[in-house]
């Protein structure tokens, strides 16, 4: 098998992706059976502009207490069943007190929109699907409903497992239904909502119609802000939860495709604007070029084209075989080689799955078998994947983050004179002037080098050098992380083993940081300072 450094290297090298005005976050899930080691695993990147500022900490047990009434960036409310949970959690930063999305200064955590709690359950919300108008006007999302910004915030606050997660977000849509921050820009959600146990993947594109699929270990797919979810029987109640009128609304919308007499809606083609015509031109051609490479590198083919990839449907997930019957879900997408942790951080750093507008991805591996909390494990990072470094650990042990992670940063200034400064980048004909105290911020560090790689002028040398180092810490992160794993579960002490393993996330990320800071000081001031860089 390819190390995880030459392999690294091989794909680091490729052409700079261009930067893209349109944003779409990605997520891919490769079963038990597809991997090499036998875990599920599913990793996601959010897309944001790309000087976002996130948060990532801890959220203590107890945060929210029992009857506390949370509301969000909208006129959702949650009453707390029970005091929170402690989880993990990234969020956009309104530390200094007003939200950036809703303009709010009410204390709430907006897009707290991943992370794993202290039973283990994960939680990725959400990759935005896009109704067709009609089912927009037949549905529409509700004005207290639950949107993508809250979601995470009150299942990893309630939940112990993957299924009680996942009926409490059903019984939500259910009742009050999905709602968004925006009510000019409705969005449809496809969740994550996983444990040790089982996975489950939902789609929620309208006010209250939703389908729910039990992951099987033999199948894998990716998701690209349009549904997944192809010809689905809803008959089988074992590993399918729909909601009542699923079909009823697409057949009202005049939308539907199925066979509404034996239960079976193509929920694709029933509700999703699968070919992205009617709310972001823009991001279209954007779509179509990441799953076309995406696709072709997990296939090993170059089948996959722009011109054909929104209207194929082999990568569109069914229960349903050739002759009717109800099958475990599949899709027709065969994976050249098993899923390794070399290849999934492969993929995201491909052009242009890796890209200036990644702002928070993280990679998660299911062990059905294993003792938890050894169960799950993740490797996560900041800002654009494709010159990065992910760090790992087993997030029910975390009880902080390194203290770059949780710095509160004002928006960058931008200018059409060139500043004093030289903390900055040239981009669409103006100056980008980064803001006091990005030095100290994990994210905000990573995204200064990304700039620099991206938009200076480097020869194909210099940009090496990054990519050389970055790739060298990457495989030193793998060998400690066998090594850290061993000595977690020598130690008896759940205590000793949050200590250890909150020590070394935070060492690593601040790893992480000063090699990224170090190769920006060198490629703009000229500087050979410190260790963490390898020069020759």
């Amino acid at each position: 098998m390819i190390g995880i450094l030459s392999f690294l290297m091989v794909v680091c090298a490729i052409m700079i992706c261009h930067p893209r005005k349109a944003r779409a976050c990605i997520l891919f899930y490769a079963g038990g059976d597809t991997t090499d080691d036998g875990a599920n695993m599913f990793m996601r990147t959010e897309e944001m502009n790309e000087d976002t500022n996130k948060i990532y900490y801890v959220s203590p047990a107890g945060n929210h207490v029992k009857g506390e009434v949370y509301q969000g960036c909208s006129d959702f409310t949650w009453t707390f069943t029970h005091d929170s949970c402690r989880y993990t959690a990234r969020r956009d930063d309104n530390l200094f007190g007003i939200c950036p999305d809703c303009g709010r200064t009410h204390f709430h955590t907006p897009f707290e929109e991943d992370g794993t709690n202290e039973h283990g359950v994960t939680i990725s919300a959400t990759q935005t699907i896009y109704a067709n108008s009609s089912i927009e006007k037949t549905d529409p999302f509700t004005k207290n409903g639950i949107g993508e910004a809250e979601i995470a915030t009150v299942l990893l606050s309630e939940a112990r497992t993957a299924r009680e997660g996942l009926e409490l977000l059903l019984s939500i849509y259910d009742s009050v239904g999905a709602g968004s921050v925006s009510n000019n820009d409705p969005e449809g959600a496809g969740t994550m909502i996983c444990d040790q146990k089982e996975q489950w993947y939902v789609e929620c594109l309208s006010g209250h119609e939703y389908i729910a699929v039990l992951l099987p270990p033999n199948v894998a797919f990716m998701q690209f802000n349009v549904s997944v979810l192809g010809r689905i029987d809803l008959k089988d109640k074992k590993h399918v939860i729909a909601s009542d009128h699923v079909i009823d609304v697409a057949q009202k919308a005049g939308t539907f495709v199925g066979d509404a007499e034996h239960q079976i809606i193509d929920f694709r083609a029933s509700y999703n604007d699968y070919l992205v015509k009617e709310h972001d031109a823009d991001r279209r051609l954007l779509l179509q070029e990441r799953m076309a490479a995406a696709l072709n590198f997990l296939s090993g083919t170059d089948t996959w084209t722009i011109g054909s990839v929104l209207e194929d449907n082999d990568f569109v997930m069914t229960n349903i075989d050739e002759h009717g019957h109800i099958v475990p879900l599949h899709n027709a997408l065969v994976l050249k080689d098993k899923m390794s942790l070399d290849h999934a951080l492969a993929l995201f750093r491909l052009d242009p799955i890796g890209y200036v507008e990644n702002v928070n991805t993280h990679l998660l591996r299911f062990y059905r078998t294993r003792e938890q909390p050894f169960g799950t494990v993740e490797w996560s990072t900041m800002d654009n994947t494709r010159y990065n470094v992910f760090v790992p650990c087993f997030p029910m042990l975390l009880t902080d983050t390194w203290e770059g992670c949780k710095v509160s940063l004002d928006k960058e200034q931008v200018v059409e004179q060139p500043p004093k400064s030289k903390d900055c980048y040239f981009k669409d004909g103006k100056y980008h002037v980064y803001p006091k105290g990005w030095e100290n911020s994990y994210i905000a560090t990573l995204s200064a080098l990304s700039s620099v790689l991206t938009y200076g002028s480097l020869s194909e040398k210099g940009i090496s050098l990054a990519e050389y180092n970055l790739c060298r810490l990457q495989k030193e992160f793998v060998v400690r992380f066998s090594h850290l794993s061993d000595e977690l579960q020598s130690t008896a002490s759940t205590e000793d083993r949050e200590r250890i393993m909150t020590r070394a996330n935070m060492e690593m990320t601040a790893q992480v940081h000063d090699l990224a800071m170090a190769l920006y000081r060198y490629y703009v001031y000229g500087e050979k300072s410190g260790q963490s860089v390898i020069f020759e």
